[in-house]
């Protein structure tokens, strides 16, 4: 009689680990910048229930104390070997880690992408030569994608304004079996090691 309770609850317990691996969570990321002034929201849904949400900036007295330790560990850690030596092991893990990559680009699907900006620089010609090279790019986009993206110029004042939306699902059973994979890998792990350091 044990072995059939236990057998259920480790079925229920792998059923609840599939069904977050294979129902999609939803992400949302809602910013807007006027001025110095930044304000946003980042929300993280599964099954339509609010699993996680953060106000962005987020407490100023846990960013002064985050940026004092970054540019303590700034000073400390800077060392030109580290980083050549964690550029090899990124290339010998880059075998192991490009099928993760692939598994999470196949994972993402973009539902929403808005981008309104309001842009000028310091003179109206280098405004107008910047926003032709961005138009360029974005209206292509425009038609071919989801992505909705808004450059105005502004040849007045220099300026960087405005709001950005983006929702999307992502489903983790390939983004997970791939991670497990690459971590199998000693490169991977190597690298891992060294970053952490």
């Amino acid at each position: 009689m044990i072995y059939v309770i236990i057998s259920i609850i480790i079925i229920i317990l792998v059923l609840i680990l599939l069904s977050f691996l294979l129902i999609p969570l939803k992400l949302s990321l809602d910013l807007k910048k006027n001025g110095t002034e930044l304000k946003g929201r980042f929300i993280l849904k599964f099954l339509g229930i609010k699993v996680f949400s953060k106000e962005i900036p987020g407490d100023e007295k846990d960013q002064d104390d985050k940026s004092e330790d970054k540019n303590e560990d700034k000073k400390d850690k800077f060392d030109f070997k580290r980083i050549l030596k964690i550029l090899k092991l990124f290339k010998n893990s880059w075998p192991h880690l490009y099928p993760l990559l692939t598994a999470f680009y196949r994972s993402v699907n973009i539902e929403k992408f808005s981008l309104n900006i309001r842009l000028g620089m310091e003179s109206p010609a280098d405004t107008a030569l910047f926003i032709g090279y961005i138009w360029s790019f974005t209206y292509p986009l425009n038609v071919i994608t989801k992505i909705d993206a808004v450059i105005t110029p502004d040849f007045d004042r220099r300026v960087l304004d405005g709001d950005f939306q983006m929702d999307i699902s992502l489903r983790l059973f390939w983004i997970v079996s791939e991670a497990i994979r690459a971590f199998t890998k000693k490169p991977v792990r190597e690298l891992i090691k060294e970053a952490r350091s």
